[in-house]
């Protein structure tokens, strides 16, 4: 039931754009300390106290809703959520997904950034159960590729299956950090890399595969140096063959 709080809405009389009461829904959330669950006022009481229209208030909400914020249901009212990263940051690529391989082309360098950053974390945290995994997806690429290498076609997409399986692959790698904006922000990476991947020609698969099976094997034989250069490997060779202690497995 709404009672009244300590911080009140400032009156907007003269500033009823939907982006300034969106800031002013934030700020009363903040500092009223309300929590995952808690209610907002009605629509009604928020028009009032901000004076604004409901057309305006009802922007604003949906700004919220589409940011994690907040849940507007009706017969239920407008309810905290409890903040998600993978929400926030799945939101801001599919904002910025307009032309998709400019954003293919951002998005990749903060993967390798973030993923090789974290190569410590990654190695210490997985279990054998989390190794077993990545060579079941593995296997799922292995197949996917095979499938289309024996269809003797010159172009083709990644598909949605192949893609399915390295995503997950890269999400186990780091599903033990304890550190959720960096999944968010990989989950988020993945979910935008999807819809704007470009087509590639068949043997690109076989050279994918090996990268993985590269990193998978380093795991199972707990080699962290192996583990190091197979996922730098990864980021920073294209389509050449992997040649072990290569002098040019660091470069770009």
């Amino acid at each position: 039931m709404y009672s009244t709080p300590k911080y009140e809405m400032k009156n907007l009389k003269n500033q009823k754009l939907y982006v300034q009461v969106y800031e002013q829904i934030k700020t009363y959330i903040l500092q009223n300390k309300l929590s995952a669950g808690d209610k907002l006022p009605t629509e009604i009481q928020m028009c009032q106290m901000l004076n604004v229209s409901r057309n305006v208030l009802r922007e604003a909400i949906k700004a919220l809703e589409i940011t994690g914020v907040v849940s507007s249901t009706p017969g239920v009212g407008i309810t905290v959520l409890e903040f998600s990263p993978k929400h926030l940051f799945e939101n801001l690529f599919y904002s910025l997904s307009k032309d998709g391989q400019a954003l293919l082309n951002q998005t990749l360098p903060v993967r390798r950034v973030l993923e090789l950053g974290f190569l410590k974390e990654s190695f210490d945290s997985l279990e054998e159960s989390d190794v077993d995994l990545l060579f079941e997806q593995l296997g799922i690429m292995e197949k996917i590729g095979n499938d289309i290498l024996s269809e003797n076609v010159s172009t083709v997409s990644f598909g949605y299956e192949f893609h399915e399986a390295d995503a997950a692959f890269h999400k186990i790698l780091y599903s033990r950090t304890q550190n959720p904006i960096l999944t968010a922000i990989i989950d988020a990476v993945w979910s935008c890399d999807k819809f704007h991947k470009a087509s590639v020609i068949p043997s690109h698969f076989e050279n994918t595969i090996k990268k993985h099976r590269l990193i998978a094997q380093a795991l199972k034989d707990r080699d962290f140096n192996a583990y190091c250069s197979a996922m730098h490997y990864h980021f920073n060779v294209d389509y050449k063959p992997y040649e072990e202690n290569s002098a040019d497995l660091w470069e770009e």
